[in-house]
């Protein structure tokens, strides 16, 4: 049986990555907008006070100290001291000085709140469904913490670096939040109910999820729908019915797109030739592997690793 660490192996193919934009001290009648980013999933931590994060068509999110907000597709943004406010482009107010330091200052009264942005990013061609059917915000309240005691100590251990201001703050706070995403992940996933929807359900529906880790765990095998229905402990055609609807793709059509991803890792990350990344990732000979890839992502294996190489991965 295939005991894959899926969780593991879809965000280090996908290289997520942390970065810390800045921290902010908010007060008076702050209200801030942050631009769209399609390929970030933007994070905004309340280390102090309180505010509101206004997205287009939503309705407006209260925020309190302690909580942690995740926007996984980039959407625009508002950080406001209260719903109604007509918010500041962020791009013009680090124009006007706003930002020294790392520090976004607005307002010169009492501190209302006191936040760190920032964002994840990952390989931006890659459009796998674990991010691609992420709700348009994820919420964690510190209540919603307590089943993991550690998350509650991860996020004072942030507070505490920032606060302090030293050197290394920013890249501690990148990876701390990285590990806080994957385990917001893992506690959707272990808390999916029938209502849940999209890729986090297929990863706590057991069947789908033994399919999945046999794609994970031997992508170079000649899979066919029959085995990973077999695997899953289901008819052929509920299997594939069940599997469109969680994963939002058919079983061939994620077990080429994870290949392609996994093949993109391999160019990047390994002296691999390209007989054997072939190989690897389910292709009998290098020009069918070739084509697939340049089909998929407009670009040849060997210009892509090239590309690689000069941007320094």
């Amino acid at each position: 049986m295939y005991k894959t660490d899926l969780i593991s192996d879809i965000f280090a193919t996908l290289r997520i990555a942390g970065e810390l934009y800045f921290r902010a001290q908010l007060s008076g009648p702050f209200a801030v907008a942050i631009p769209p980013s399609q390929r970030h999933i933007r994070f905004h931590i309340v280390l102090n006070g309180s505010c509101w994060l206004c997205l287009e068509g939503e309705e407006p999110v209260p925020l309190e100290k302690g909580d942690i907000l995740l926007v996984p597709h980039g959407a625009t943004q508002s950080i406001k001291a209260a719903p109604d406010l007509a918010p500041a482009d962020l791009g013009g107010l680090i124009d006007s000085g706003a930002l020294r330091d790392g520090v976004l200052r607005l307002g010169k009264e009492r501190e209302k709140a006191a936040l760190l942005c920032g964002f994840l990013h990952f390989d931006e061609e890659i459009e796998h469904p674990v991010l691609a059917l992420l709700p348009s915000h994820l919420h964690l309240r510190p209540e919603d913490m307590a089943t993991v005691p550690w998350m509650r100590s991860t996020l004072d251990l942030i507070s505490l670096e920032a606060n302090r201001g030293e050197q290394g703050m920013a890249a501690i706070v990148s990876r701390l939040i990285e590990v806080i995403f994957i385990q917001t992940i893992r506690q959707l996933a272990q808390t999916a109910t029938d209502e849940t929807k999209g890729f986090l359900r297929a990863l706590s529906d057991k069947a789908i999820a033994r399919s999945l880790s046999a794609i994970h765990a031997e992508p170079e095998k000649k899979w066919l729908v029959e085995d990973l229905a077999a695997l899953a402990g289901q008819s052929r055609s509920a299997f594939a019915r069940n599997f469109a609807e969680e994963v939002g793709q058919t079983p061939m059509d994620y077990l080429r797109s994870w290949r392609l991803t996994k093949a993109r890792m391999l160019l990047t990350t390994t002296h691999l030739s390209m007989g054997e990344v072939a190989s690897r990732c389910g292709y009998d000979c290098v020009p069918s592997f070739s084509r697939s890839f340049k089909r998929a992502f407009h670009i040849g294996p060997g210009s892509f690793r090239r590309r690689g190489l000069e941007d320094g991965h």
